[in-house]
């Protein structure tokens, strides 16, 4: 695995120069390149960052109706009632900690890489092995589709009933046609992406991932530093179990540019 150690190892030197601008000048970061990051810098980066928010809610589902976003996607009364046996059940309300994380942004990618890499014992890895984990870490570095599109992912977790995920559970059972209805990012201006690709989650854990064109008819970007917030819509007007999101677009130009 010496020579796969080695690619490795050079995959993931995306420091500094890889953003494209002096974003390790910001107090935030470390000043160090991505291969140096420790686990909990990785992670504070995906957790509380210009590229990830947190916002905490309290959900609850009566014995009426199913308010998750699940019911008006498709879900049949039959897996309403499992969604709120999942979370809590009845009418009890839970407390859920929803993470968004602006996927598309290199810095995401970066963090994402560098924990795969902690978390993986490369020099027991085979060459087929390693052949697999080299083109896993490329994809989420290279993220073809983060191109075309603004790249969004939302998690959850609950600090009230550990082990509960209100994102798979309203979202397992999604379908793109439902969620376009109300799901879209927008800017200060009302200039709007709508949806256009969906992954459900599909275990507990995993993310809901939300993918919006980059550019309208006129090749034009949704979000440049002249705008003043990037507004992230997750909510139909007839639930209230998802929050928004308004991030201010100033912290997420590095260098003049839109990191996103």
């Amino acid at each position: 695995m010496k020579r796969n150690l080695a690619v490795i190892a050079v995959a993931v030197v995306m420091g500094c120069a890889g953003l494209r601008g002096d974003i390790c000048a910001q107090a935030e970061w470390p000043s160090k390149p991505v291969h140096e990051w420790s686990k909990a810098e990785a992670e504070a980066l995906l957790s509380n960052s210009p590229w990830a928010k947190r916002e905490e809610i309290r959900i609850s589902f009566d014995k009426r109706s199913q308010v998750a976003a699940g019911s008006y996607s498709g879900v049949s009364a039959a897996a309403a009632a499992r969604s709120r046996a999942e979370i809590g059940g009845g009418d009890i309300p839970v407390d859920f900690v929803f993470t968004l994380r602006l996927r598309s942004a290199l810095p995401v990618r970066q963090a994402l890489v560098r924990l795969k890499q902690l978390e993986t014992n490369v020099d027991r890895l085979t060459e087929q092995e390693g052949a697999k984990f080299l083109a896993q870490i490329k994809g989420m570095l290279e993220c073809p589709a983060c191109t075309d599109n603004y790249v969004l992912t939302l998690s959850s977790n609950s600090t009230t009933s550990p082990g509960a995920d209100a994102v798979f559970t309203i979202y397992k059972g999604g379908r793109l046609a439902d969620l376009q209805r109300y799901i879209y990012i927008a800017n200060e201006r009302g200039e709007r992406r709508s949806l256009v690709h969906f992954v459900p989650p599909r275990v507990p854990g995993d993310d809901a991932t939300f993918f919006f064109p980059r550019l309208d008819e006129n090749n034009a970007p949704l979000i440049t530093p002249e705008n003043k917030y990037l507004l992230i819509n997750l909510s139909d007007n007839r639930v209230s179990t998802i929050t928004n999101f308004k991030i201010e677009v100033s912290s997420l130009v590095v260098n003049g540019e839109v990191v996103f």
